[in-house]
């Protein structure tokens, strides 16, 4: 192989290597997000959401994602930036979560739909009529299960894998799926809940919440601050809460929080929290710096186990090993490894059956092998499922051309 072609080959490897990175800043104009309306039986209104779709969604008709469930999720509310970090932590060459798509629900009556109970007692335990429309949280955890849910699955490719996500009032609702409908998402997020409500209603129902049955494989990531007493005259009951699953797992649920010191209050700490929330329901997802370098057996090995752990099936993004492959290929600065290349991407095409780059890149590095007949199998695999794929025909004449 000349130099001039083996540098193309690098710059190909290279340019890979950067298309992982987020490039919306190349953008003349970004869509955040979809908006969407819903009429719902169950609670008898209009009920708006948002939807952000993954980078890799429109470049491809055959994955499937996971769904964030996003309370208090309007546009001028937190989808914009918890949707922006789903996105970042999601891709470039170290991802630390998957990627998903987010939903983010329009709070319409955030009181209503928030409250698991009717009280007319606000927060200082004095009376407030303005609270007689409480009590609503049950209705609209049904809306969600039964009708936003299935909504979101019949227009969009999405997994089985559901997160739900609230912020203070709105993190009641998360601690009540949890309670009463454990079924309906595999990990929540709770962002200093008001665990005040009710005289403490929510840290109350935790003694039934461990009579309840074993749950299968759940996860719960609660975040507080220890000045929640500095601005409210009362005790912290998300810390009591947090104390008490310590003290006592709930089987079947992986649990863990973080309490933050002064450094952040009650109105400081929702993007943190929301980071470190997603680093801990997705820990082990990531894989670190020197993954390319191992065998492709290793990352098959990583993330069978994180799926076992969740119980949800997780792959590596496809372009994220087709890079690994591309590295072991044509990478000079370390080792050229044909085999470990060839390696890659047969993971890739057991992980992404019907991409047709996929079958694409397989081919190329076979015919770099010199095993043509497997190269050309590939490379038919790949017009099977992209019939305009000019690489592809062009190669398979090579082929052809070099077995005949």
């Amino acid at each position: 192989m000349d130099l001039q072609l083996i540098a193309i080959k690098i710059f190909r490897v290279l340019f890979i290597f950067v298309s992982l990175l987020p490039i919306s800043i190349y953008a003349k104009g970004i869509e955040i997000g979809d908006k969407q309306v819903l009429e719902s039986k169950i609670l008898g209104e209009e009920r708006e959401y948002f939807i952000s779709l993954p980078t890799s969604y429109n470049q491809n008709n055959y994955s499937s994602y996971p769904v964030l469930y996003l309370l208090d999720g309007d546009m001028n509310s937190f989808f914009q930036v918890f949707s922006g970090m789903v996105n970042q932590m999601s891709v470039d060459a170290s991802p630390t979560i998957p990627e998903m798509i987010v939903v983010g629900i329009v709070s319409q009556n955030r009181v209503r739909d928030s409250s698991p109970t009717h009280s007319l007692i606000q927060y200082g335990g004095t009376k407030n009529e303005a609270l007689h429309i409480t009590g609503g949280a049950d209705k609209f955890i049904q809306f969600i299960k039964e009708e936003l849910i299935p909504q979101i699955n019949q227009n969009y490719r999405t997994s089985a894998y559901k997160v739900l996500v609230g912020y203070s009032f709105a993190g009641l609702p998360v601690i009540q799926s949890l309670y009463t409908t454990p079924e309906t998402f595999n990990a929540y997020l709770a962002i200093d809940p008001s665990m005040w409500w009710d005289d403490q209603h929510m840290l109350k129902q935790l003694s039934h919440f461990y009579q309840s049955p074993k749950l299968n494989k759940r996860r719960l990531f609660v975040a507080t601050t220890t000045r929640v007493t500095e601005v409210y005259p009362k005790e912290n009951y998300v810390a009591e809460f947090i104390e008490r699953l310590k003290k006592q797992p709930k089987e079947g649920l992986f649990f863990d929080s973080i309490t933050f010191g002064r450094d952040e209050n009650h109105h400081t700490m929702p993007i943190i929290s929301f980071y470190k929330g997603l680093r801990s329901l997705f820990d082990g997802y990531m894989i670190d710096d020197h993954a390319r370098f191992r065998p492709a057996n290793v990352l098959r090995s990583h993330f069978a186990q994180f799926s076992q752990k969740l119980g949800e099936e997780f792959r590596p993004k496809e372009d994220l090993v087709n890079f690994f492959a591309y590295d072991r290929l044509y990478n000079t600065q370390f080792s050229v490894d044909i085999e470990s290349a060839i390696d890659f991407f047969k993971l890739n095409a057991e992980y992404y059956p019907l991409s047709p780059n996929v079958w694409d890149s397989l081919g190329e590095a076979y015919m770099v092998n010199g095993d043509y007949q497997q190269a050309l199998t590939c490379y038919e695999k790949s017009i099977a499922l992209n019939s305009s794929n000019a690489n592809a025909l062009s190669r398979i004449e090579q082929i052809k051309s070099k077995l005949n």
